[in-house]
């Protein structure tokens, strides 16, 4: 009776390792690669701007109405406000520092927890219009190939994500992404400080400043046909590179370029004027390592659900298994041994005369 308890307990053992396992890898371990609701995560950029001085332009000043080389730092803090379900509510807001001037932006965003692509939001909940195109993050084990699109806030565009090889950051592998827009300006708070239309002495003023297209073209019958004041239209341009950790769709770095510029129409060719804003910059060092640790650990815990723990799991049950049929083997009944005839025996009184 001991020994079939004990076999009892062995296999019962196994079972629930097999159990424990299968649920570690199929369950715990996917939703360990959900954006998690309590992500709040502050990323510091550094680098360069040039704008445009409304006042000096206002004054007619062009020769100063452009600063350039301005030194800049860049805070973006991207914070899960609420989740339903698979859908998490993401703010990403960023504030770019020009010496004392602040200049704040925050956009909102329904996510697919598992692939971080934009969808459908909750009730009464206003976001971004992303549907289908990522925004603000990277899922874990990206695609390696063209496959995402990417959402820009600033345009309102979806545009296509170009996948352009490996790399390393901070010891980690990560995929390089490339992304470039180049479309009209639709964010209400951009367009907002921007005039819609420049008065036609300060067009022609600001002509020598303007690239050799814009020269060409603004010839002086070319000005005068245009309207007074003249129509202007602004258009987004950028540039980002993320380099993204293959394990758990981290960006650990991170270079943007984003540039307004100004355009009107000349003899029916629109023609870009000149640029409003331009912004470039990258992820501190200091910022890097901190997002490569995290990645780091991240990966770990990952690898840990994965691999390592139902493995362990899987090998002790099957060394239980083991034990197991060991030990029946042992106990099994031998065949009945087979019993040799008696040996023949003389009757008691017989015997020969002679």
């Amino acid at each position: 009776m001991s020994a079939r308890r004990s076999s009892i307990v062995l296999i019962t053992l196994a079972v629930v390792l097999v159990a424990v396992a299968t649920v570690v890898r199929f369950v715990l371990a996917p939703n360990a690669t959900k954006l998690p609701d309590d992500t709040d995560q502050t990323v510091h950029y550094a680098g360069e701007a040039m704008m445009l001085d409304s006042k000096a332009l206002q004054a007619g000043d062009t020769a100063h109405a452009f600063k350039s080389d301005i030194p800049i730092t860049v805070d973006r803090r991207v914070q899960v406000t609420s989740t339903h379900g698979d859908t998490a509510v993401l703010k990403d807001a960023t504030t770019i520092h020009l010496g004392k001037q602040s200049l704040p932006s925050a956009k909102t965003y329904a996510l697919d927890r598992d692939s971080r692509r934009g969808t459908s939001p909750p009730a009464s909940k206003s976001v971004e219009p992303s549907h289908g195109a990522l925004s603000s993050a990277f899922p874990p084990d990206a695609a390696q190939d063209n496959s995402y699109r990417y959402y820009d806030s600033t345009t309102r565009s979806i545009v296509p994500v170009r996948y352009t090889g490996t790399a390393k950051r901070e010891g980690r592998a990560v995929n390089v992404y490339d992304i470039t827009v180049s479309a009209p300006v639709k964010d209400p708070a951009v367009l907002a400080p921007l005039p819609p239309a420049l008065p036609k002495k300060l067009v022609a003023k600001l002509r020598p400043e303007l690239d050799s297209t814009a020269r060409a073209r603004l010839t002086p019958a070319a000005l005068s046909a245009l309207p007074d004041p003249v129509p202007i239209t602004y258009q987004g341009r950028s540039t980002l590179v993320a380099y993204i950790d293959q394990q758990t769709g981290i960006a650990i770095d991170q270079t943007v370029s984003r540039t307004v510029v100004a355009s009107t129409t000349v003899g029916d060719e629109p023609t870009s004027l000149m640029p409003v804003s331009s912004f470039t910059f990258g992820v501190t060092p200091a910022s890097m390592r901190e997002l490569g640790d995290k990645a780091g650990s991240a990966g770990l815990l990952l690898t840990l659900l994965t691999d390592v723990t139902p493995l362990v799991l899987i090998a002790v049950a099957a060394a239980l298994l083991l034990i197991y049929f060991l030990r029946r083997r042992k106990h099994r009944p031998g065949a009945p041994a087979s019993r040799e005839p008696a040996p023949a025996t003389s009757a008691p009184g017989t015997g020969t005369t002679g």
